[in-house]
């Protein structure tokens, strides 16, 4: 008799825990201030500027801050998410979803941002799924990501460097070289909000763009994270995926080898390496936002807007 009464107490016990993200979290949507980022014809992209905290620091400089996001959803974006998060099971019938709250995580240093829990809710409030997850849901922003908008608005009420401005700026993309034959023109441009300087190595996605001179279609788009390091001269690629018209979008991360290979003089390298190095000389406070090193300058830009420890 006891084992039974010691089960039902822990079966209600793993119960309370289950439930009580949800029901916090419910709780903390109708209570909070929502401040709109952007919309589309597909997702509408809140977060609540009085949630964001800064939970960890280094040299005075956050390098962990925790917020609670917000989408909404229109009959297309729901048709979209639902299958892509592997929501068919719970959520079987796309036109029920109306938005979703998470708690997020975002490391400004490495450019990542976590979900640590998601929940999705009909038009009335009523949860369809909750998901909290043990290891939490891992990406880094780039001009692909989905979350991009979000990590912008947060960071920014946090340091005040300008995340969204860069992001919008007729300038983001600065091309690093062109060739031209008979055939087809190639070009590589890098985008410079996603340019990070540690220590002598300089962070950067980089699209390189294929396009058939007659016409002007796309014949495939490389894009690629690489590292350069400016004292050895050389880099590495840390992520790469393709896209073809035959295909679409392919990783190829599996055929990397993570090293630093020397660079080749007037390869495509040296001229992105040459390209780096001038706007990394030209925008020093750019490139070196939010960094520990430059803890000073990342602590007094702070915003006061942003709870901390």
């Amino acid at each position: 008799m006891k084992k039974y009464i010691m089960f039902a107490i822990f079966s209600l016990l793993a119960l309370f825990i289950t439930s009580i993200g949800p029901v916090y979290a419910q709780a903390a949507d109708a209570e909070t201030n929502w401040s709109w980022i952007t919309s589309d014809d597909r997702y509408g992209k809140f977060y609540a500027p009085e949630r964001v905290r800064v939970v960890a620091r280094q040299n005075g400089a956050p390098t962990c801050i925790e917020a609670w996001i917000k989408t909404a959803y229109t009959a297309a974006g729901a048709a979209e998410t639902i299958p892509s998060m592997g929501l068919s099971k719970e959520i079987p019938n796309s036109s029920d979803l109306n938005y979703s709250l998470a708690l997020i995580r975002i490391n400004p240093q490495g450019r990542t941002l976590e979900y640590l829990e998601e929940i999705f809710y009909n038009k009335n409030g009523t949860v369809l799924a909750s998901h909290w997850y043990d290891k939490p849901r891992l990406k880094e922003i780039n001009s692909q990501s989905f979350d991009e908008n979000f990590y912008d608005a947060i960071v920014d009420q946090v340091f005040n460097q300008g995340e969204t401005a860069r992001a919008k700026a007729a300038d983001r993309w600065i091309t690093l070289w062109r060739k031209v034959d008979a055939a087809a023109a190639t070009s590589a441009t890098a985008d410079t909000t996603t340019i990070r300087k540690t220590g002598n190595d300089v962070f950067v996605w980089i699209w390189q763009e294929n396009r058939n001179n007659s016409g002007g279609s796309i014949i495939d788009i490389k894009f690629y994270k690489k590292v350069f390091n400016l004292s050895s001269y050389s880099y590495k690629i840390t992520s790469y995926s393709e896209w073809t018209p035959a295909d679409g979008w392919k990783s190829n991360n599996a055929s990397l080898s993570g090293n630093y290979m020397s660079i080749i003089p007037d390869s495509k390298e040296d001229m992105e390496f040459r390209m780096l190095k001038q706007y990394t000389d030209n925008q020093p406070n750019w490139v070196d936002r939010y960094q520990i090193g430059t803890a000073s300058q990342s602590a007094a830009s702070v915003s006061n807007n942003a709870n901390t420890l």
